[in-house]
Formats: structure tokens, C-alpha cells, sequence
């Protein structure tokens, strides 16, 4: 999330059936519980780490402290879709404050009720000129808990710790409400047409999950090629030791490291899209100690990396390729021993996409 835009929301976190009905998230994060008190923990978590040094340490896992970050990464972006169909039987009038009158002896707020302020709440927050900031404070909050050292957002985070977590805690709240206000309840026709605006963000869709700020002669500005090879046989360690966790420090710069490699990944997809039939007549002038170390394009591909690529692509698009990183990265964070196969195929092709990425100086 470190190289997103912020320019407007883009729900990032939901596949396209959860974008065409957000109550599915609602239901799967609030189904079991009495109330939101175990959520509203959950984010507590995150800001507890956050300022307190390796307190992460006291958790099972990395993995499971970023997988309560990604439910309320999920449960903001399904808040903000459930904002632009609801509520849509109550009247704008029901749910605005009167205007002010200076004859008043008091200020007299409407009784709203308890669904009524829970939509207000909604709408309050999400009207605002962009509401991603939210996600971007949660998510990283959660890695300065994770204590990096590769790079550091500490100084973002002191401006915003405690309005974020005010206001992410009553979303939470409010959506709670608005879940058990709307069981047993379905998309209307209207709500189906609206949302279905949005499903070209899905997460399952073959598209970036991001929107990127930094674009292709950006892709060696954090690591050079060997620096993400070495990251890439880390990452690989990493999974393949049980209890990593317990004896290793500064899980953050697992994070980072994955963002880079899935910008890298995205960014080069987007590249391959954009230029279509264009790369067929791409000529290449690679220099012969560059191809005696190139291992992850086969030799008879050489003349032209980038159909390679495309080529790879096809065989597994961009929204599996992206599942798998999402996996690895689930497994890095473990504290469980993975089976080095496990992994393989979305590691030796992030040795691949790397390595295209690297060449495309010598073409012309």
C-alpha cells in the first residue's frame, strides 16, 4: 500500500460477488458475535503493537495479527460501498440537523435512531474528500508494530494515531448496526445497478489491486535485481522454517518486501497490456555476459523477454498470480513450516518477472 494513490477510494480488499453485495462482509466478520467488542479489540491490537517495541512477540504469529488487519481492511471497503446504496429508505430529511436559531435558548439535535445514527456515522465519514487515508493509517500502524527497518512511516503515523483509531473503531460500530439491521434482508434492483459500478475493482479481477503513484521507471528505485533475488530466497527460507518467528526479528520488512515484488508484478502486467501488440516489434540488443546471466528466461526466449512474459501470463493471469504472492506471504508470516514446493511456482516467477524487468534497458 506504500506506493498507492490516494486520489479517491478504490475498495482493494473484496472480490467481485462481496463488491455486488457488501453485506456478505459484514456477515462473515460479525456473524458469531454478540457485539463489535471483539473487532473494535482486534484494532486495538494493531495500535498496541504499534507503540509498544516487539510486543508483536506476544501474538501467535505475525500472520495472525496481519490477518485482523485485513478484515478491517475488507470491513472498511465494504462500509464505503454499503455509503452508495444506503440508507435508502430513510429520507435525507430524517437524518440532518436543524438549522441553527440564534432565538434558541438551546441547540436541539434531532433523536435519531439507533440505525438511522448508525448510517449518519457512515456517511459522515466516508463523504469525506477520501476516505483510503483510513486503510493506509490501519495498515500502517500494523507494520510499525512489526518493527521495520527497511523503511519507516513512524513520523505518518504520530499525526494520525489516535483521530484514525477513533474513527475506524465507530465505523466498525456503526456497521455492526447496520449488519443487524439488514439481515434476512436483499440487493433491491436499484442497489444491484449501483453496485455493480464498483466491480471493476474486484480483487478476482485480472487488474492491478492498486492504483499506482510510481509507474515502470520506478520498479529498481527501492532494490536492484540481485537485492530482489536475495529477497526472493529469503522470502523462500523463511516459509520452509517452522516457528521463524520465535528466534527473528522485524517482520515488517516481510511486508515491504512482498509489496515490492507485487508493484514490480503489477506494474510490468500493466506495461504488457498497455503496449499489446507493440512488443512483437520490439528489437533487443542484450549484451552476451547480460544473457550468460540471465537463468529465469529461457535461452530460446532471449529475443524477446516481454512475449515471454505475456506468454506466462497467460497461462495463470494476474488475479491468481496475485492470490499465490497472497498465500506466500501468509505462509512467510507463519510460524509453521511450509513444504519448499509449496511456493515454488510463484516464487520462480517473480525470479522471472524481475529479470524481464531488468532488460528492458537493451530494448529499442
Amino acid at each position: 500500500m506504500f506506493r498507492t494513490t490516494f486520489l479517491s477510494y478504490e475498495p482493494s480488499f473484496l472480490s467481485k460477488k462481496e463488491i455486488q453485495d457488501p453485506f456478505i462482509v459484514l456477515k462473515k466478520t460479525y456473524k458469531h458475535l454478540p457485539n463489535c467488542e471483539p473487532i473494535i479489540d482486534d484494532c486495538w491490537d494493531l495500535w498496541t503493537i504499534a507503540f509498544r517495541e516487539n510486543y508483536w512477540m506476544n501474538y501467535v504469529s505475525p500472520r495472525a495479527l496481519y490477518e485482523k488487519c485485513l478484515k478491517i481492511l475488507r470491513l472498511l471497503d465494504a462500509g464505503w460501498l454499503i455509503s452508495k446504496i444506503r440508507p435508502a429508505s430513510i429520507s435525507k430529511g430524517d437524518v440532518i440537523i436543524k438549522g441553527f436559531n440564534p432565538k434558541s435558548e438551546k441547540i436541539i439535535e434531532n433523536d435519531f435512531g439507533e440505525v438511522a445514527k448508525a448510517y449518519k456515522t457512515i456517511h459522515n465519514s466516508y463523504s469525506q474528500s477520501t476516505r483510503f487515508d483510513l486503510g493506509f493509517d490501519l495498515y500502517n500502524a500494523f507494520y510499525q508494530g512489526l518493527m521495520p527497518t527497511s523503511i519507516n512511516f513512524q513520523d505518518l503515523l504520530e499525526e494520525s494515531v489516535y483521530s484514525s483509531f477513533k474513527e475506524i473503531t465507530s465505523l466498525i460500530s456503526a456497521l455492526f448496526t447496520v449488519y443487524r439491521s439488514e439481515i434476512g434482508t436483499k440487493r433491491t434492483s436499484k442497489d444491484k445497478v449501483s453496485l455493480n459500478l464498483y466491480t471493476k475493482y474486484a480483487l478476482d479481477l485480472d487488474i492491478p489491486q492498486f492504483s499506482y503513484y510510481d509507474s515502470i521507471d520506478d520498479m529498481f528505485e527501492a532494490f536492484n535485481k540481485q537485492q530482489f533475488f536475495s529477497i526472493i530466497k529469503y522470502l523462500a527460507s523463511t516459509s520452509c522454517c517452522n516457528s521463524f518467528w520465535k528466534n527473528n526479528g522485524n517482520p515488517a520488512n516481510v511486508l515491504y518486501y512482498v509489496e515490492e515484488l507485487q508493484f514490480i508484478m503489477e506494474i510490468m502486467w500493466s506495461y504488457l497490456k498497455d503496449k499489446g501488440n507493440k512488443i512483437e516489434k520490439y528489437k533487443w540488443e542484450i549484451p552476451e555476459d547480460e544473457i550468460k546471466e540471465t537463468k529465469f528466461v529461457p535461452q530460446a526466449a532471449i529475443e524477446n523477454p516481454l512475449m515471454y512474459l505475456t506468454e506466462e501470463f497467460t497461462k495463470k493471469d494476474l488475479s491468481h498470480r496475485r492470490n499465490d504472492l497472497h498465500n506466500w506471504r501468509l505462509a512467510t508470516l507463519d510460524n509453521k513450516w511450509y513444504n519448499a514446493d509449496s511456493h515454488k511456482e510463484i516464487e520462480q516467477f517473480l525470479y522471472c518477472v524481475v529479470e524481464v524487468a531488468n532488460l528492458l534497458k537493451y530494448k529499442s
